[in-house]
């Protein structure tokens, strides 16, 4: 799938600290976050880049808020249009075109993909910038991932344990 991005998206908006309120993920794309509580991300800018180059720090505790803390750090690069760019983690590993579909002040949606072999992985990740959402929130967002019909393999929506953490 390649959605549309979000109309009113900016970089600036969008870098900085969000907390994984929900996804929707393939078990493929749920490799890092299998046992994740307490998600975040956390988008930043590459140093003197003017392409929208950035970095996505993914971080969680496993099973607990107590749990080991687990960290991936991808890049997003090659950014065409606004908000669209290919993530990667590993030199050699196939990138995931990585989407922002809706942003405002408060919450962003964010998009993922990737195929190899093959077999194709997609995450629909709900973000806020508080670690919690009313479910008038999450239901309105979630409105806005099903009228793109991303969720082609119609998985079940997963609410991310942030309390504690």
């Amino acid at each position: 799938m390649k959605p549309p991005v979000a109309s009113n998206f900016k970089n600036e908006k969008y870098h900085g600290l969000w907390y994984e309120i929900g996804k929707i993920q393939t078990a493929g794309g749920a490799y890092f976050e299998k046992d994740c509580v307490c998600t975040t991300i956390d988008v930043e800018p590459v140093k003197g880049a003017t392409n929208g180059d950035a970095t996505a720090m993914n971080s969680c505790r496993k099973l607990s808020p107590k749990g080991n803390f687990l960290n991936a750090t991808g890049t997003l690069t090659s950014e065409n249009p606004a908000g669209h760019w290919q993530e990667g983690f590993f030199p050699l590993a196939p990138k995931a075109s990585y989407t922002i579909i809706y942003l405002d002040d408060n919450y962003a949606i964010e998009y993922d993909c990737s195929s190899f072999l093959f077999l194709t992985n997609y995450c629909i990740h709900l973000l806020s910038r508080t670690p919690t959402a009313d479910n008038a929130t999450v239901q309105r967002l979630l409105g806005e991932a099903n009228r793109l019909k991303l969720n082609t393999q119609n998985l079940k929506y997963q609410q991310t344990l942030q309390e504690g953490c």
